[in-house]
């Protein structure tokens, strides 16, 4: 007996049958299911954010938003150049300052 090859291969090509519009119905339904539904608001609070870009965000210059971090009033994360603000966290203390 044959051992069947529908094991999935993406180097392998693949031929699908059927109607122009149930092949775009399908692959409207593959996509859809295959995408993870997008989290409201929670990208926002997690953005991360360059100093460089945090400074650009809030039209201030870099040095400004160094020092506002070295005075604490900007939380930061991360360790040397992987330094990064949230944008929630930049929002929030920007106008509290």
């Amino acid at each position: 007996m044959r051992k069947s090859n529908l094991e999935y291969n993406p180097n392998r090509p693949i031929i699908i049958t059927g109607t122009a519009s149930e092949i775009v119905d399908a692959l409207k339904k593959f996509v859809n299911e295959a995408t993870p539904p997008k989290p409201e608001g929670h990208e926002f609070k997690t953005q991360k954010m360059t100093v460089s870009e945090a400074s650009q965000f809030i039209e201030v210059s870099y040095v400004t938003i160094n020092k506002w971090i070295k005075e604490g009033k900007i939380p930061i994360h991360g360790k040397g150049r992987k330094r990064f603000v949230l944008k929630s966290e930049l929002i929030e203390a920007y106008k509290n300052m």
